[in-house]
């Protein structure tokens, strides 16, 4: 988190560096993904990307596949096909079962439609604290 603070620090208070077009390149050939930023802004995206991935490394306070299942929860919430196909993926080949995905879409789902009850029949935040008791 600190590195996540500092990265966004330097980036607010020096701006974006200008990339040459060999750089640029570079940064293409080490992630498709990075084509996806402006150019001027490109290093700084990858770099950031490389430490928001340390979220699903062992250096993270979640494990790993724990990480993954929570982003599959996050990602079918949210709709985004290519979160889900790519967490799905990574997800698989760091062990999770077919089994435990659908346990995180389920999650996630229940959530959602806890929600939707909740706030459909104007529950409030006063009864729910009551009820779980936080008061």
């Amino acid at each position: 988190m600190k590195k996540l603070i500092t990265l966004f620090i330097m980036t607010i208070t020096f701006g974006y560096s200008q990339i040459e077009n060999n750089e640029y390149i570079e940064l293409l050939n080490k992630s498709p993904f990075n084509q996806m930023y402006p150019k001027f802004m490109a290093k700084e995206a990858a770099d950031y990307f490389d430490v928001f991935n340390l979220l699903f490394s062992e250096k993270s306070p979640i494990a790993p596949k724990e990480a993954r299942l929570a982003a599959i929860a996050v990602s079918a919430a949210i709709r985004c096909e290519y979160c889900i196909a790519a967490q799905v993926e990574f997800a698989k080949k760091i062990g999770a079962s077919d089994e435990e995905i659908k346990a995180a879409v389920q999650i996630a789902a229940e959530i959602q439609r806890f929600s939707i009850l909740l706030y459909g029949n104007e529950f409030g935040k006063e009864k729910l604290n009551k009820i779980i008791g936080r008061e």
